[in-house]
């Protein structure tokens, strides 16, 4: 790893010292943003239950005890502030551009309370020494670095303001019992950002790019040095088979004066390996601790153009992990796997009238996780954990940076592990959102 950024680094200044005798290059530096806020309407003034009745025994309730009645606030409906990035980019020279981005996030603490809070979510330099005229390039990134699946995955999707895309969308993944009081863990795949680096190349003619990351494994809200000595490797790709046939295309509806491609204008088809992997007793591996996590995916995004006005556009993604444990701190040879995953598939559909201007849509999604695919008792959570996610969306985009909408998302259990504020439970938690999207 040192002597790869040895060699990355000799290799910038040489070609920052030849750059020099080119023609004259003028420095940019350009700022934009993301906002993500709404409303939420909890539909059924219910939540995942959390406290239960030790007194009332019932065999049949996914913890053994019926919960507590009015366990939580009445009525949570409220405004809520999800996101807000600042971009920053930079033109320093003609083969060098960086990139820095504050990000202000939501988080809800263990007792309820919803706070806000400050983090540089990317801060990283991109290095191109090869670039041709049928777009081929190279290029290398240094610092804290995007998660290359995710990043393509919402571009796809398009409404990351609405729900996370399925590998960074926050799973139930444990629900456990101590004492009265239910314990529970939710997480992602993996991190959307983690210091590292980033080799990248692009196909020619759009053809599609393949990316090979070398990363500390922490994500980016912990970015110390890395305090094992293995780092984890993150190799992507997405190609775009009919990039060539699309390209003639466009250049005939330019020379024929339209300004609107018909038909198909979007295939991709793509895939990840991510090979992590922690030290024994280090970074907090401890007894049921992970010490090897090892995830892998593909996607698929279809768009097809109406004549004139309006647009259909499917994709989805089948994304799994595997999570080796230690069985007991002390023995360390002795290990079992905790295999999961699930999919998602999601469509867009833009009514085909001119008089709508391609600004309004109707969204539909739905996805299936598994936290636990291993065969195993009926006792735990992993094993009867299965959840599924539906979002029905209508969307009005009155600009291309600002996108207004409605969105009922519904999650459902395989138990009924969400008790309403009478006390009754159920398998299902639905949820109304306003979602307002500013992205510029």
């Amino acid at each position: 790893m040192r002597k790869y950024l040895l060699l990355l680094l000799a290799t910038v200044l040489f070609s920052s010292l030849s750059a020099q005798n080119r023609t004259e290059f003028k420095q940019e530096v350009k700022i934009g943003g993301v906002v993500f806020t709404g409303f939420i309407f909890n539909m059924d003034n219910a939540d995942f239950i959390t406290k239960l009745d030790t007194t009332s025994a019932n065999s049949s309730a996914p913890f053994g005890y019926n919960p507590v009645k009015n366990q939580f606030e009445t009525s949570k409906n409220s405004f809520y502030f999800d996101r807000a990035y600042i971009n920053i980019k930079a033109n320093l020279t003609p083969q060098i551009t960086a990139r820095i981005t504050p990000d202000v996030y939501s988080t809800t603490d263990g007792s309820g309370k919803t706070q806000y809070f400050t983090q540089i979510k990317f801060g990283y330099f991109d290095y191109t020494p090869l670039t041709t005229e049928d777009g081929l390039s190279l290029t290398f990134s240094l610092g804290i670095v995007p998660n290359q699946w995710t990043s393509n995955m919402d571009k796809h999707y398009g409404y990351r303001g609405v729900a996370k895309t399925f590998t960074d969308y926050n799973w139930t993944t444990s629900a456990v019992r101590s004492g009265n009081t239910v314990k529970v863990t939710s997480g992602t795949f993996f991190s959307t950002a983690d210091l590292g680096m980033t080799t990248k190349l692009s196909l020619p003619q759009k053809y599609g790019d393949i990316t090979v990351s070398v990363l500390n494994g922490n994500g980016f809200r912990n970015e110390g040095f890395d305090q094992n000595r293995f780092k984890d490797i993150f190799v992507t790709g997405f190609f775009n088979p009919l990039a060539g046939q699309l390209a003639k295309r466009v250049d005939a509806v330019k020379k024929s004066g339209k300004s609107r491609l018909e038909g198909i204008s979007e295939l991709t088809v793509g895939g990840f390996a991510y090979i992590g992997k922690l030290g024994f007793n280090e970074y907090g591996v401890s007894n049921g601790g992970q010490y090897r996590t090892n995830r892998f995916g593909g996607m698929l995004n279809f768009k097809y153009n109406f004549d004139k006005a309006g647009s259909v556009k499917i994709g989805g993604e089948y994304s799994v992990y595997s999570n080796q444990l230690p069985s007991n701190s002390l023995t360390p040879t002795v290990d079992s796997t905790l295999n999961g995953g699930g999919l998602s598939a999601f469509l867009e559909f833009n009514p085909p009238v001119e008089q709508l201007n391609d600004k309004l849509f109707l969204t539909f999604r739905y996805d299936m996780f598994n936290p636990n695919t291993n065969s195993g008792s009926t006792t735990s959570f992993y094993d009867m954990g299965k959840q599924k996610l539906m979002i029905i969306g209508l969307m009005y985009k009155p600009a291309n940076i600002l996108t207004l909408g409605l969105s009922y998302h519904n999650i459902g259990y395989d138990q009924n592990y969400i008790v309403k504020y009478d006390g009754t439970t159920s398998s299902s938690l639905n949820r109304f959102y306003v979602n307002a999207i500013l992205d510029f």
